[in-house]
């Protein structure tokens, strides 16, 4: 087969993705409200048709070339939509997180210089406070009802044939070291990735029922499984937002036969048990779960409620995309807890503080990767585009581990390590520690200031259904396992992760919490 980066047989411009010459009436998207019941069913001739006339419209309200529209909104057919629409007519795309916070939003909106901005209507007012909006410099329209009727232009739309490194999408990350970056991902990349995920396997999948998305549309994982999907002309059900209940119901009710989240969405599922016992994961074929650190309880629990689907544990990044790690050339089977195996079309290395590559059959260092899947660079920020991006390099930030037979584990990020009395944690490490403990069923760890020692490893823990842990027996487990220095000095239970806007964990909450916290005294022995 040829490598991906070179087939010169794709439509590669990403609107195209969706393409209903192969079918009108073949069934594209189950769209559903948040409690996991029917709102409508869409197939691809009424789902072409309207982008198509929404590309009219946007052309026809002045838009040019290159021009950037702006999507706030839940999980909508209306929204995906616009956003294929956008890129259709050789617009940019650029998503956004509408629970970023109004200083956020009006950055992301001035710096990837939104022409125009889509909201649903609980946002209006949101979308209004933007820069511009209330004088009229930046309009802003509805996703729903007259207004959003009146944009579209019914007619056949002829889609821009994108250059070599167009600009398709602007994603913003989410930012939690800083403000967000606007990466800017062309159509090549992301149709590549597009194809990578549309193989045989996932066709035979989808064969069998539909996938699920509920992950938000401003995420590349959403991107990546609507336009894979629409490549092989199968369908997928699309849940406004995650909701453990009535993403359990989806499943079951809609003989979803492939499933794709981050680790978080997998771990409030594990605590429905009501739900569970009334649900039917039958049909499920395939679980991907990627765009955060998996743990081993987690990968465990996917493979307890999904038993007849292989799981895939997925790694890629915003910069880098995804579908560089994957199967062994010769079919090993893939161990526990990896990546994956590097893919032909993309070269991967480890690389030490230094920068120099480290090699030997076991080898641990920062992931670099040159694929055709990369990013363009950064919006507006050349210093950080340089730093991020060397001669065709991303220099991930992810620390991973590669065995002998050349598989990769991911370890933990370089910039979330600390010093704990002169001693580097990783907080990735500790969480892998604590995991271990059978009545550990999620755990986020943090660094918390301390005179003494710099930082202290802390952690919030939710526990398995029907168990009790204490604090001093999870530390205890931790200095058993490991160095000292790694043992969590706090550890708080609590009944759910707090989630940010892409359904991972939301580590700024539970920072401001762990500092509230850490006033109270901890237990004997801490």
């Amino acid at each position: 087969m040829t490598p991906l980066d070179q087939r010169t047989d794709l439509a590669f411009n990403l609107g195209m993705t969706l393409d209903a010459s192969r079918g009108r009436e073949v069934l594209a998207v189950i769209e559903l409200l948040a409690d996991g019941s029917l709102l409508r069913r869409w197939n691809y001739g009424e789902l072409d048709d309207l982008i198509n006339a929404l590309a009219r419209g946007l052309l026809a309200r002045g838009l040019v070339r290159g021009d950037r529209v702006g999507v706030m909104g839940a999980n909508s057919v209306h929204a995906l939509a616009v956003m294929l629409a956008t890129m259709r007519a050789g617009l940019v795309s650029v998503p956004v997180n509408p629970r970023a916070g109004a200083e956020t939003l009006a950055y992301m909106a001035d710096d990837s210089a939104l022409r125009v901005v889509l909201a649903d209507a609980d946002l209006l007012p949101v979308a209004m406070a933007l820069p511009g909006a209330a004088a009229g410099t930046l309009p802003v329209l509805p996703l729903q009802g007259e207004a959003f009727d009146a944009l579209a232009d019914p007619g056949p739309f002829t889609a821009v044939v994108p250059g070599e490194a167009e600009v398709a999408m602007v994603l913003y990350t989410s930012g939690s070291t800083g403000r967000p970056k606007g990466v800017l991902l062309s159509h090549r990349s992301q149709v590549l990735i597009a194809a990578g995920y549309a193989t045989d396997f996932m066709r035979q999948c989808l064969d069998s029922g539909p996938c699920i998305v509920a992950a938000p549309l401003f995420h590349m994982n959403a991107t990546v499984n609507t336009t894979h999907i629409f490549m092989l002309h199968g369908a997928f059900v699309l849940m406004p937002r995650f909701d453990a209940t009535g993403y359990i119901r989806a499943i079951s009710e809609h003989r979803v036969s492939v499933l794709s989240g981050v680790p978080t969405m997998t771990a409030m599922v594990a605590q429905q048990r009501q739900a569970l016992a009334q649900a039917d994961f039958g049909n499920v074929k395939l679980v991907v779960i990627g765009s955060a650190p998996l743990s081993a309880t987690v990968l465990s629990q996917v493979q307890a409620l999904f038993p007849a689907a292989a799981v895939i544990n997925s790694y890629g990044t915003t910069e880098t995309g995804a579908g560089y790690f994957g199967a062994h050339p010769q079919g090993q089977p893939r161990p526990f807890m990896s990546v994956g195996h590097a893919q032909p079309h993309a070269r991967l290395r480890l690389v030490d503080g230094e920068g120099l590559e480290v090699t030997g059959a076991e080898a641990a260092g920062v992931l670099e990767v040159h694929c055709a899947t990369r990013m363009n660079g950064y919006q507006n920020r050349p210093e950080l585009t340089a730093e991020k991006l060397r001669e065709g390099w991303i220099h991930t930030g992810d620390i991973m581990r590669r065995d002998a037979e050349g598989w990769y584990y991911f370890v933990g990020r370089a910039d979330d390590m600390f010093v704990c009395s002169g001693e580097n944690v990783y907080p990735g490490q500790v969480e892998r520690l604590l995991e271990r403990h059978p009545d550990v069923l999620e755990v986020c760890v943090l660094p918390l200031a301390d005179e003494r020692r710099g930082h202290i490893p802390v952690a919030f823990v939710v526990p398995r259904p029907g168990t009790r842990p204490t604090e001093k027996e999870l530390q205890e487990h931790v200095l058993a396992l490991a160095a000292p220095h790694l043992h969590p000095r706090r550890v708080w239970f609590i009944e759910q992760m707090p989630l940010a806007g892409t359904n991972k964990i939301d580590r700024k909450a539970l920072a401001m919490r762990a500092t509230e916290l850490a006033v109270a005294p901890a237990s004997p022995g801490a």
